[in-house]
């Protein structure tokens, strides 16, 4: 056995030292399946591993900054289907050459990547190496990354995007580069058992044989020196480059990491907000993987309670029993309250609210109609950034919009079946969907009744008057192509307002039945199968639900109560138990009604309801026709176990402003009342709309309000008053 292993070595070790004819394959970076948010979505990101980001050695050895352009991104998917990504699929990171990929939903029934192909282009061609030589590469590459555990595709899963220089006969500097990088790759991947291995190879040298001077030739070569703490260099930002706080977890990609094993759990990972800073927050590592060479991989979560802002990121293991390192440098990060993934979970409100993935302009689409009421046309009103308000005409009166963040596209639908698809301010395209008949609601009838856009597939759901059972349905728009599916007549009524889990792949129907309706997409993206939960006799209330909400960063979901006294009913749909049935099946899950106890009315009940998409948990709920009441709910920041509840409600009500006439009077069905997390800065909003056609806009801070002293003569423990309420809290905008 000692035999075989030297005489593997000598051949190894005569690639190195002799002439022979190869291939330089020089490594330029990585691209990985990075499930940033667990159970909901993950990406495929790209690390550019040249120049700022190079190790300095073998490890990744290239020092030009070479450039990664014509991206095309492959995936095969868990259902047989085939999807490929092009360049607009990859936006730039913090480092201005690695790429941060758009989320891919994997909960529920979504289908999951099981391998993906990445093939592009490298710029420059003629590249200098740490050790000052120069290379020729080839233009493309191509990556393929495959399953580490089978069937599917999991967190870390990666490839090494490599270039090739072509063949050469003469031994030069970068045969080092590709043997030191495999020894180091295969010295890591078996750290404990390959340096024992090569120790136990240094003893032959004792013998005075020959396989001591094989013995000594490896020890010199392959033997590191005594282990101290080693000086970590890390990526110039993180991948993804940008978190949500509290919510989603990114990779540090650092060089130079000791032999031996790292325990996560004693890996120090520090946020400040200047490099050498003092730390604002710390987290320990959820997991350590090795990339190549001294390269690893370190997965942490963004703590919760940091400000929207850039961060920088060192890390650290000074605990005895395993390797230490600190690192050297920092890693930069951009921290957010929310991202393209929870901007998804949108409900049907009346109105809808373009909030941007970066810093920029937020802009409301408020409909001039309702149900029962109003005039055609929609506003587009600006309420971050420069104000403004700009009408766009329709053919008919609308009822409802919802926007997309990823593609800025607004979809507003008709009180007929018309769909009308918004740019900016321009309406670019009108269609009719597949109503067939007249839904009839408390609030008033339509054809189209509400819409909702998944920002992950790009795709709306209409909820509408259907024939069938209930003469109620939904229907899904694909805007990638404008072509709607079939629709889907409803066993049971759908409710007033839908909303969308895009992560679980499911349509939330709380109607005014009693029954809290999902409709689940299958894994096809465009079949649907319908579960109730009869909620006849619930405690506390009728069970009378009239909106249905989601926080989709925990799965707790939501029913406003449109009934005495005032409630709201929360569940866990992490818990859920699907049960099939046929024409339509069951779900159960924890659930409760909580009780809202207030000195102030909600007129005709609680009804609008929804929740700021975000990792601030706070949801806003508000009566209908009239009233100026509203509460803000502090949801639990976790899920999973046991039976959700309130943490904590503030019920205020809006103030009188001069953009609304001096008094403020809640808008008409299908409710004038949505939530937002700001991209500029970080906080939770709640918007209103007046009755009867939309005269104003009130947003409202919402963590503000929550904070605010409550109770006082005549009022209840969780009641504002209107001296309480913060001014700046509220902020008024004319309509027209």
């Amino acid at each position: 056995m000692k035999v075989k292993f030297a005489l593997n070595l000598l051949g190894a070790l005569a690639m190195v030292l002799g002439p022979a004819a190869y291939a330089d394959v020089i490594p330029i970076g990585y691209i990985s399946w990075d499930v940033a948010f667990p159970g909901n979505s993950g990406a495929f990101d790209i690390s550019n591993q040249t120049g700022s980001n190079s190790s300095g050695d073998a490890t990744w050895p290239v020092t030009t900054t070479v450039d990664l352009s014509s991206l095309s991104l492959t995936v095969d998917f868990s259902n047989g289907s085939t999807t490929v990504f092009g360049s607009s699929y990859f936006s730039l990171g913090l480092d201005g050459i690695s790429f941060d990929g758009k989320p891919i939903a994997i909960g529920g029934t979504n289908p999951l990547p099981i391998d993906a192909t990445l093939k592009g282009t490298f710029s420059p061609t003629a590249i200098t190496l740490f050790d000052s030589s120069t290379r020729t590469i080839l233009p493309t590459f191509t990556a393929v990354i495959t399953p580490s555990t089978l069937p599917d595709l999991g967190d870390g899963d990666l490839a090494i995007i490599n270039a090739t220089t072509g063949t050469s006969t003469v031994p030069e500097p970068s045969s080092w580069v590709l043997f030191g990088t495999c020894l180091a790759g295969f010295a890591i991947l078996q750290r404990k058992r390959w340096l024992g291995k090569v120790r136990e190879i240094c003893s032959w040298g004792k013998g005075g044989s020959w396989l001591g001077i094989v013995g000594i030739v490896a020890c010199l070569v392959l033997l590191p020196p005594a282990a101290t703490a080693a000086a970590v260099h890390l990526n110039l930002a993180t991948s993804p480059s940008s978190g949500v706080s509290g919510v989603t977890n990114v990779n540090v990609t650092g060089s130079g990491f000791p032999a031996g094993t790292i325990h996560p759990a004693n890996v120090v990972v520090n946020f400040a907000k200047s490099c050498g800073g003092a730390a604002l927050a710390t987290e320990a590592a959820q997991s350590v993987k090795t990339i190549i060479g001294s390269s690893d991989r370190i997965n942490v979560l963004i703590p919760a309670g940091l400000a929207t802002g850039a961060y920088f990121v060192t890390v650290a293991d000074s605990t005895a029993g395993d390797a230490n390192f600190t690192s050297g440098n920092c890693s930069e990060v951009q921290v957010t309250h929310t991202n393209a993934t929870l901007s998804a979970c949108l409900p049907t409100s009346s109105l809808g609210v373009l909030v941007p993935t970066k810093p920029g302009n937020v802009t409301a689409y408020v409909p001039n109609g309702c149900w029962s009421c109003g005039t055609t046309g929609v506003q587009a009103v600006n309420i971050e950034g420069p104000t403004s308000a700009t009408a766009i005409a329709t053919a008919n009166v609308v009822n409802s919009c919802s926007s997309n963040p990823a593609t800025n596209e607004t979809v507003c639908v008709g009180n007929n079946t018309d769909v009308y698809l918004i740019t900016g301010t321009t309406l670019n395209t009108t269609l009719k969907s597949g109503s067939n008949t007249t839904a009839f609601f408390s609030g008033g009838s339509c054809q189209n009744c509400g819409v909702a856009v998944n920002a992950l597939s790009n795709k709306a759901v209409i909820n509408m008057g259907l024939l069938g059972t209930s003469r109620n349905g939904v229907q899904l728009l694909d805007l990638n192509t404008n072509v709607f599916g079939t629709p889907f007549p409803s066993q049971n009524a759908v409710s007033e307002d839908i909303s969308i889990d895009p992560t679980r792949n499911l349509i939330l129907s709380a109607n005014e039945r009693a029954n809290y309706v999902l409709y689940q997409i299958q894994s096809d993206g465009s079949t649907l199968k319908e579960f109730g939960n009869d909620q006849t006799g619930l405690p506390n209330s009728i069970g009378n639900f009239d909106s249905s909400a989601e926080d989709c960063s925990t799965g707790l979901a939501l029913a406003s109560e449109e009934a005495f006294p005032f409630a709201v009913f929360i569940t866990d749909l992490t818990q859920a138990k699907l049960t099939p049935g046929t024409p339509a099946g069951t779900w159960t899950a924890p659930s409760t009604n909580f009780p809202l106890v207030t000195s102030y009315s909600f007129s005709a009940a609680t009804a609008g309801i929804d929740v700021a998409p975000g990792s601030s948990h706070l949801a806003v709920i508000t009566g209908e026709f009239g009233g100026n009441t509203f509460a803000v709910l502090q949801l639990p920041s976790t899920s999973g176990s046991g039976t959700p509840t309130i943490l904590d409600y503030a019920v205020a009500q809006i103030p009188g402003t001069t953009a609304c006439g001096g008094f403020f009077s809640s808008g008409l069905d299908p409710h004038t009342v949505t939530a937002y997390t700001s991209p500029n800065n970080g906080k939770a909003y709640g918007v209103f709309a007046n009755a009867p056609a939309p005269t104003c806009l009130v947003v409202v801070d919402l963590a503000a309000v929550l904070a605010a002293p409550r109770g006082g003569a005549g009022l209840d423990a969780h009641d504002v008053s209107a001296a309480n309420l913060p001014a700046a809290a509220v902020t008024s905008f004319a309509t027209h």
